[in-house]
């Protein structure tokens, strides 16, 4: 039945005469290796990042000899780390706990050398901000936005590009460290939110509401609806994201989606599985996802479309 509702979800949905068909739905990790959640690609497709469920520790899978690498052990590693964009190195923070208050560092990992070196220590309130295609650029100590790149770690001078993040709950986009609130809806809990790859449209979440792709003036201009840890495409004219539900105490079911904003049609991914899937990341172009069952299985959708 499941395989029949696919056929005809695909087969009646017009995307401007582009077709979307999965094409294959592949394990990445072997679960007799280890439970393993919230994958990452690099920026040149070649390597694959993932965590525990509690984000504790860091692993890395090459993606063409499949050899598995643990990075490290330290708490917070797997929240949302990701790849120094001129080096061959690897950016992730740890988290530790001093009577009952945060304090995160942020690391940097030399692949070649297999080294770990520390780039800011002990900041209580430390954001990442990579862009798409999972390079990591800038991060946010406090309220200052500032540069991964070693040449300007001295400096520790703002990178000139448009950087978005969440503070207070509000949406702020800076640039040059000149700083811009935004609450497209009014007074609420805004996550996820990101850029789009051209860096003209924000793309994120408000808590009870659903998920919203605005201009950089916060004027709406699509209404994606319930759609969590949403991402852009690539290309731009894609939102990649989760539909979970809990019965109020545990996760009951989650599936992967793709929502065309030129059409504003929905594609489940994930319909002829019967995994909890989550936590969707896109590959460095439109035709490969990775994603997450819910008992640590990281695996690999491909996409063909016509």
């Amino acid at each position: 039945m499941k395989r029949l509702l696919l056929i005809f979800l695909i087969t009646t949905i017009p995307l401007l005469a582009q077709m979307v068909t999965v094409v294959e739905d592949a394990a990445v990790t072997n679960l007799k290796d280890g439970a393993f959640y919230y994958p990452a690609v690099s920026p040149d497709g070649t390597t694959l990042l993932f965590s525990s469920e509690s984000y504790k520790g860091l692993w890395s899978k090459n993606l063409s000899t499949g050899k598995v690498v643990k990075i490290t052990n330290v708490n917070g590693a797997g929240y949302e780390p990701g790849f120094s964009p001129v080096s061959n190195e690897i950016l992730f923070r740890e988290d530790k706990f001093v009577k009952g208050k945060r304090f995160s560092s942020l690391l940097s990992y030399d692949v070649a050398a297999k080294k770990a070196a520390v780039l800011e220590e002990g900041v209580r309130d430390l954001k990442i901000c990579r862009d798409n295609s999972n390079a990591f650029k800038n991060y946010v100590k406090e309220t200052e936005v500032r540069s991964t790149m070693k040449q300007t770690m001295l400096q520790k001078s703002a990178a000139p590009e448009k950087v978005v993040f969440i503070q207070d709950s509000k949406i702020v986009l800076s640039e040059n460290n000149t700083k811009k609130a935004l609450q497209p809806l009014g007074e609420g809990s805004y996550i996820w939110a990101s850029l789009s790859p051209d860096k003209t449209k924000l793309l994120f979440t408000f808590a009870g509401k659903g998920t919203y792709v605005t201009n950089l003036e916060g004027t709406i201009l699509n209404k994606v609806g319930y759609a969590n840890y949403p991402s852009w495409s690539p290309d731009g004219n894609w939102i990649l994201f989760m539909k979970d539900l809990d019965n109020g105490v545990n996760l009951i079911s989650s599936e992967i989606y793709i929502a065309n904003l030129k059409t504003g049609k929905y594609i489940n991914l994930t319909l002829l599985s019967d995994d909890i899937s989550m936590y969707p990341k896109w590959e460095v172009t439109n035709s490969e996802i990775f994603y997450n069952t819910d008992n640590g299985q990281i695996r690999k959708i491909k996409l063909k479309y016509e």
